[in-house]
């Protein structure tokens, strides 16, 4: 059924190719998907928002996270002393890596359970299984109206849902938008990245005497070392002062930079291999970044949203605008039973 607002996510990758990007991604050991706003764990609002929601839950209720990622919700509620007795289902479709875990204590460990390759809109629960349903940055990637009668089914009779989701004119939305014209900068025709696979080959030439001898009487190779030089300086001209286009700017430029200075020890095939990683990360996060964009909520898919968790219970509904440091970081959500504490 399709509520008034309410369109399914259309994401701009295969299953197949979003899975390996954050699968990519969540091996690194990030937390969240906001490494670059937060130290840690989330923090000011959203933390603020998140206790509010634990602080409803029983003590011995049971929670379903969806969209996991390596568990910032559960290790927020677990660090937060709140519900002490809760037990934590987490679940998400790509492969994650929670490393926080094993510093848990092994009966805390028993109550948190992750689920990988696990469908939002094909939950493997029984019938009102849980009292809490939570997801952060991550339910609006998937088909709503589909995720959103799976939560239906397996919310207890009166259990609450609390969502933290993308808007479509937050912080991180608008830094999408600035990291994918940034990577069209990288990946156009004869620019950097085209630049720097036609240097490294030479490059890697030059860890012996013979190969050093053959680039330096090489006029392509300082034609290419030349090339790659101007471009790196219009990358320096195009990231000083904007701060947001050069963060990603810069972390490329460091990883053209190391590869560069490791090519003559790795040799040609490895060079290339690093050279590759290097494309494929970007790539994927060209993936990440237009999905973000493109499953960001409006105020009328928000309402949808709201209208299809909604459909046949009396839900209280609550919702905000999450900022951090004044810059808007989402939706707020919450729906709870309109007895709930009464």
């Amino acid at each position: 059924m399709q509520y008034p607002g309410m369109q399914p996510s259309t994401p701009a990758t295969l299953p197949t190719d979003r899975n390996q990007s954050w699968s990519r991604y969540w091996a690194t050991g990030a937390l969240h998907s906001c490494v670059g706003s937060f130290a840690d764990n989330y923090d000011g609002q959203i933390a603020a928002f998140w206790s509010q929601v634990f602080s409803r839950l029983p003590t011995a209720a049971r929670m379903l996270d969806i969209a996991t990622g390596n568990g910032a919700l559960p290790r927020l509620l677990l660090e937060s002393g709140q519900a002490p007795g809760v037990e934590i289902d987490a679940v998400d479709l790509a492969d994650v890596a929670p490393r926080w875990t094993s510093r848990l204590a092994p009966e805390v460990t028993a109550r948190v359970h992750f689920h990988c390759g696990v469908r939002a809109e094909a939950l493997p629960f029984a019938d009102a299984s849980f009292e809490l349903v939570t997801s952060q940055y991550g339910i609006e990637y998937t088909d709503l109206a589909a995720s959103a009668a799976e939560v239906r089914r397996v919310l207890a009779p009166h259990g609450s849902i609390a969502l933290l989701l993308h808007h479509v004119d937050s912080l991180p939305v608008r830094l999408g938008r600035v990291e994918l014209a940034e990577l069209d900068w990288l990946e156009r025709p004869d620019g950097l990245l085209e630049r720097a696979g036609t240097l490294l080959p030479f490059l890697a030439d030059l860890g012996s005497p013979a190969g050093m001898a053959r680039v330096r009487a090489d006029p392509v190779a300082a034609h290419a070392r030349l090339a790659v030089n101007e471009a790196m300086q219009a990358l320096d001209s195009r990231a000083a002062g904007n701060d947001e286009a050069g963060a990603v700017l810069r972390e490329v430029q460091g990883s053209l930079a190391a590869l560069f200075n490791a090519s003559a020890r790795l040799g040609k095939l490895h060079a290339q291999a690093g050279l590759n990683a290097l494309l494929t990360g970007l790539s994927q996060a060209r993936l990440r970044q237009q999905e973000l964009i493109a499953c960001a909520l409006d105020d009328a898919q928000l309402q949808g949203l709201v209208d299809a968790l909604s459909s046949g219970r009396r839900l209280q509904r609550e919702v905000s605008l999450i900022r951090i440091r004044d810059q808007l970081f989402g939706w707020g959500l919450e729906l709870y039973p309109i007895d709930h504490g009464q």
